[in-house]
């Protein structure tokens, strides 16, 4: 005795809902190789000397409350997002909030040579060449610089600083919120 099952037919619409299917799940992947990179602020490494003095609080990162001098670094690791040919010119750009006098967003772009471990800074900004403000403020340099990722590592470093402030005064509340490098035109 034999058993016989029906043949499955592809019908016209089954393969163009395939069709369909398969381009939407490849768009996405297609739209983040053109992007440009970002990252928030709860998203970094602090140093471990640094444990228990970072608060990540939703995206931004900060330092925790207190009167005391306090300078910790936190570290991002850059990806090509490119068009994954390694080789392209970016500017630098963050989102910070400095309160005042007592408070510091510094970030430094470095690469680091895969082939002699040579670590350099291509870039940095401090918050202190701007106004403070007590709200999150966007700022980028205006100059580009150039990344081969076939032949380097890319990270930024983010020193959040506060220096003592004298008793009665508001102590510094350094934040990163943001960090982004876009492709120079």
């Amino acid at each position: 005795m034999s058993i016989h099952l029906p043949t499955l037919r592809t019908t016209r619409p089954a393969r163009v809902g395939a069709a369909l299917a398969v381009i939407a799940l490849a768009l996405p992947g297609l739209a983040l190789a053109g992007s440009n990179w970002s990252s928030v602020g709860s998203t970094g490494t602090p140093d471990e000397s640094c444990s228990g003095r970072v608060s990540f609080n939703n995206n931004d990162a900060g330092l925790v409350s207190g009167a005391t001098a306090l300078t910790c670094t936190i570290r991002y690791q850059v990806h090509d997002t490119w068009d994954g040919n390694g080789i392209l010119s970016v500017y630098s750009g963050a989102r910070f909030t400095d309160n005042g006098i007592y408070s510091e967003v510094r970030t430094r772009l470095r690469s680091h040579n895969t082939a002699t471990g040579a670590l350099s800074t291509l870039a940095t900004l401090s918050s202190n060449s701007y106004a403070p403000a007590a709200t999150p403020q966007t700022r980028y340099l205006s100059n580009c610089v150039a990344l081969n990722f076939n032949a380097n590592s890319y990270f930024i470093e983010v020193d959040l600083v506060r220096t003592a402030s004298p008793v009665g005064a508001i102590p510094g509340l350094p934040v990163l919120g943001q960090l982004r490098l876009l492709r120079c035109q």
